[in-house]
């Protein structure tokens, strides 16, 4: 998680930028990203200046396609633990938002993650017309 580190303060504003996507921010959210913070740097309390980070962000300035490609020298596995961040931080209000899901595909996009790895953390929306071998699959036994 050393890499990680490094980039401290984008990894805050992504985690920002997806407590904001659904133009709610939610306590829950602020306190979850406080938490990881904290997780993540190893410490028992936000530092001074990713509070000053959290107090000053501007939503409408923050573009997190740019801000992912800035964390381009990550592995795979850091890339894969900054979306679960950002999942986590989505999860937070315990309200499942399209705007939220879109804002993680935003950010994947930026790190260049698609596939499997991303599907995980997605929502599917499932078409009417694909219910029944939706149920089909999922029930063979």
């Amino acid at each position: 998680m050393a890499n990680l580190k490094e980039h401290i303060d984008t990894i805050t504003d992504l985690m920002l930028g997806a407590a904001y996507a659904d133009k709610r921010l939610e306590g829950n959210e602020l306190d979850a990203i406080r938490n990881m913070l904290c997780k993540l740097l190893g410490v028992d309390e936000v530092p001074e200046a990713q509070a000053a980070r959290i107090k000053s962000f501007n939503p409408a300035k923050h573009n997190p396609v740019a801000a992912a490609q800035s964390l381009g020298e990550l592995t795979e596995d850091e890339q894969t633990k900054v979306l679960d961040l950002i999942a986590s931080v989505n999860d937070a209000d315990e309200v499942i938002d399209l705007d939220e899901d879109a804002y993680l595909r935003k950010v994947a996009e930026g790190l260049g993650v698609t596939g499997d790895r991303l599907d995980s953390l997605t929502i599917e929306i499932i078409e009417e017309d694909d219910l029944d071998s939706f149920f089909d699959d999922a029930f063979e036994e």
